[in-house]
């Protein structure tokens, strides 16, 4: 059943929402205008730019199959806002399992809006809770392009949520400077709107990890800062864990270790006080790494293994295989190879064991675990592996580890007296570089 009321003039959404489910049922302009109007009038009407007669509506809708209770303004303002607030809570929360539960609901519901201004925050909404899930490619996909094909319509509190969500969506796909772009025109909407306090604390949040991935540590503190006092000040404990550890990232990353120090104790504080469980292996993961940038190899080990047996009490899939890495650079550092062998044979079995239990591939931690392997053992695997790894890292945008390994390949062929090979991966390595300083001229550096 579809819940929509049919709004009139100009400000309905009914174009939208013909297109979106022509689309989703894959019929052409074409198949579904034939002996009710011309194909270009159709695309006028899914282009909302104008105002289709009930009769040609009526028929559109009937060769949809798309039946249409109507509800009142009223009524559709009340849906509105009660999805506001469980919008609020999927964004204070972050409780993934609820947050699927309530998407598969409204989406069992197929809930529509003609409103115009309801249907954009709809979409808005239902773009964020998507972006948290981290769902599949192609559904976030189609849902940003419906936000792009339509933010000219948009009022000014929707072009924040729009600048933050795609921002956000930019983000996860590693673009790093094309989402600062986007969380920053959002800045100049903050005095224009009201926003609550918990909704400047999530933007504040989401800035502050942009900043931190474009390499603005001071941005990235202050921000972190201000989400911090709001967590804080309303108990929401584990997102000030969040905004600690994002702080002592940042600390770390300029290092100024004792502060960094001081913020995941801080972290560490709240997750024993508050028993939140969930967070402890994250916490030794990055104190582990605090000691790793310091070469204090065997406490980092120390603080690893430790992260290592919380993940797999509270068993954290992806967050084993972090950690697991993670004690394998640390034998790296020190040329320990029966170690190292024995931690990547160690991640090679969990990843299977992982894919038998949830049919999970964990293909990048494979690529990891196999180079690390090749590199210490005394075969002439090493070229072959470390080929298959870049191009995987190339596959899926992670310029980080496209970089570290074509430095290593570069390397290796250097030694080899292969000088022609060694320069293609070296150039490789200095082009993400520019990449990361988002810069296209040696003189920028």
């Amino acid at each position: 059943m579809y819940y929509i009321h049919r709004g009139g003039g100009k400000m309905s959404s009914i174009g939208y929402i013909i297109k979106q489910e022509r689309l989703n049922q894959k019929i052409k302009q074409s198949v579904l205008a034939k002996g009710i109007c011309s194909t270009s009038y159709l695309s006028k009407i899914e282009n909302n730019s104008t105002v289709p007669s009930e009769e040609v509506i009526t028929f559109l809708l009937k060769r949809l199959n798309l039946e249409i209770d109507k509800l009142s303004n009223e009524e559709e303002n009340k849906f509105i806002d009660a999805f506001s607030e469980l919008y609020k809570l999927a964004i204070i929360q972050r409780d993934k399992k609820w947050i699927r539960a309530t998407l598969d609901e409204f989406s069992t519901r197929k809930t529509y809006f003609l409103q115009l201004k309801n249907y954009h925050t709809y979409n808005l909404y239902m773009f964020r809770l998507r972006l948290i899930l981290n769902e599949k490619i192609d559904i976030l996909q189609s849902a940003y392009e419906v936000i792009i094909k339509t933010e000219e319509s948009f009022d000014e509190k929707q072009r924040f949520l729009a600048n933050l969500n795609i921002g956000l969506y930019f983000y996860l796909n590693g673009d790093y400077y094309k989402s600062l772009c986007r969380l920053e025109k959002s800045l100049k909407f903050v005095h224009n709107i009201t926003n609550e306090e918990w909704e400047m604390a999530d933007y504040y949040n989401v800035l502050s990890l942009i900043y931190f991935k474009c390499n603005e540590f001071f941005n990235t503190i202050n921000y972190a800062s201000k989400s911090l006092k709001y967590y804080k000040d309303n108990l929401l404990f584990e997102r000030a864990i969040d905004s600690y550890i994002v702080i002592g990232a940042a600390h770390k990353k300029m290092r100024r270790y004792e502060e960094a120090e001081k913020n995941y104790n801080l972290a560490k504080k709240l997750v024993i006080d508050y028993k939140v469980v969930d967070y402890e292996g994250m916490i030794y993961q990055n104190i582990g790494s605090l000691h790793a940038i310091q070469e204090s190899h065997d406490k980092a080990i120390e603080y690893y293994k430790l992260s290592l047996k919380s993940k797999e009490k509270n068993f954290n899939a992806e967050g084993y295989l972090i950690t697991i890495l993670s004690i394998i650079k640390e034998y790296s550092k020190q040329t320990n190879h029966v170690e190292v062998l024995k931690w990547c044979k160690k991640g090679l079995e969990a990843i299977e064991d992982i894919k038998n239990k949830y049919n999970t591939e964990c293909h990048s931690f494979y690529c990891h675990f196999e180079i690390y392997r090749a590199f210490h053992s005394s075969t002439d695997e090493l070229e072959v592996v470390l080929k298959k790894g870049i191009s995987h890292f190339e596959m899926v945008h992670d310029n980080r580890h496209v970089q570290k390994y074509s430095i290593l390949l570069a390397d290796y062929y250097f030694k080899q007296s292969k000088f022609k090979a060694a320069n293609l991966y070296y150039q490789k390595s200095i082009q993400v570089l520019f990449k990361q300083n988002f810069i296209t001229k040696w003189e920028d550096l």
